[in-house]
């Protein structure tokens, strides 16, 4: 498997997380390109799988990134309350900069930057992707993926997440499925009492835009 090693610290809440997780959740640049290079990754059933987009820079973003017209990409990245239903919640198509059992996303006031020490969440990843995806008419769910590495409080060994989650904890849930994107929202659960950060604690993590055509 291929990816960039690039690993972004959060550190519990307070003075400094305020400003480092606003780095973290939702505050990057994104750079989004295609490569010819086929990777035979996780649950590879013979297709190609091509990277679309990875994180690039630390620089501020205002809301939900845009990856520009009729383009595959990353749109936010945030930590959804532990007490929240995935597929349910995740399956408003919209920026979850303001809603209340969110955390760790960049707002355009700058108002929702601190994640709590021991407030259990899964990790969610937003993305859009275009009819690259599509077969004939029709946007096929399984062809989008989003590999997460964390390190640190809480560890998920590069991971894959598709749209019908297979063989992983958690999934993808498609929030618009219209004629020009598919919209595809993948989440992370641990499968016991969610993920965390501990008092002084901190986490690394890196992640990788796929789709499959």
């Amino acid at each position: 498997m291929m990816e960039k090693e690039r690993k972004n610290k959060i550190k519990k809440a307070g003075v400094i997380s305020g400003i480092v997780v606003a780095l973290v959740f939702g505050a990057f640049g994104y750079s989004v390109f295609l490569t010819e290079e086929n990777l035979e990754t996780l649950y590879d059933d013979g297709s190609s799988w091509y990277v679309i987009g990875e994180l690039s820079s630390y620089d501020y973003m205002l809301g939900e990134n845009d990856p520009g017209d009729a383009t595959s990409g990353w749109l936010s990245t945030f930590c959804l309350d532990y007490d929240a239903t995935p597929t349910t919640a995740l399956a408003n198509n919209a920026s979850y900069d303001e809603w209340d059992n969110v955390s760790g996303f960049v707002d355009a006031d700058n108002t929702d930057t601190d994640l709590a020490s021991d407030d259990p969440f899964y990790f969610v990843v937003r993305c859009r992707f275009n009819d690259t995806v599509k077969d004939g008419s029709d946007f096929i769910g399984s062809r989008t993926r989003c590999i997460l590495t964390v390190s640190g409080d809480e560890t998920i060994g590069g991971v894959a997440h598709t749209g019908d989650s297979t063989g992983v904890s958690g999934g993808g849930v498609v929030s618009q499925n219209g004629s020009n994107y598919i919209y595809v929202n993948f989440y992370w659960d641990d499968n016991d009492d969610g993920y965390r950060i501990t008092d002084d604690g901190s986490l690394a993590w890196n992640i990788t835009v796929e789709a499959k055509y």
